[in-house]
């Protein structure tokens, strides 16, 4: 995991999370315009590459969700599309969360740090 290399340099974690959220905002935004277009080879393509940032990541729920989203692209069914995109955005959040306030925790510790 990128995290795990990183786990000396604060700096570089915070930034990693930071680039990981808005790779992950525009990939979303493109999905749902994809969404909106049925272009489900798009959504598909997007969700793949969110899958592998999330899996360097460590977000794993994130991972596996965008898997299943893949799949559904396959099936080009638009209502099981939608709904596995709105899980893929809503495991996000929480992964999101949980590494704002990691990278926040960073952030106040080489604030402190001589």
């Amino acid at each position: 995991m990128l995290l795990e290399a990183a786990a000396e340099d604060g700096s570089l974690i915070v930034r990693l999370i930071d680039a990981f959220g808005r790779d992950t905002d525009a990939r979303m935004e493109k999905m749902r315009r994809a969404l909106a277009a049925s272009n489900f080879p798009n959504i598909r393509a997007e969700a793949h590459t969110i899958k592998g940032g999330a899996r360097q990541m460590g977000a794993d729920a994130v991972d596996e969700a965008c898997q299943e989203l893949e799949i559904a692209c396959d099936l080009q069914e638009a209502s099981l599309i939608a709904a596995r995109l709105n899980r893929v955005q809503e495991l996000f959040a929480d992964v999101r969360g949980a590494m704002a306030a990691y990278s926040n925790s960073r952030r106040m510790e080489s604030s402190v740090t001589p």
